[in-house]
């Protein structure tokens, strides 16, 4: 699996985060500072490439735009679900 994070505060980018380690992750998903408000958080997690229904290779991944701390954790749980 493949994480990516990006942290958006007035239309700039304001963190970019892009890896395989769950541990590293997690503490950057930590470091988000929610106090300040106006925040929102797209949240990718690939799964690699499969062959799908159709017999052609695609890549499988769930993603979403989050604005509060809470939404963010229930779906990062959801996409880590095995």
């Amino acid at each position: 699996m493949n994480f990516t994070l990006r942290v958006i505060k007035n239309r700039q980018v304001v963190q970019t985060v892009r890896t395989h380690s769950i541990r590293r992750f997690l503490n950057n998903l930590r470091t988000i500072n929610w106090k300040d408000g106006g925040i929102k958080v797209y949240l990718r997690v690939n799964y690699g490439k499969k062959i799908d229904v159709f017999g052609r290779l695609s890549t499988f991944y769930n993603d979403g735009w989050y604005k509060t701390k809470e939404d963010l954790w229930q779906a990062f749980n959801a996409f880590t679900e095995k």
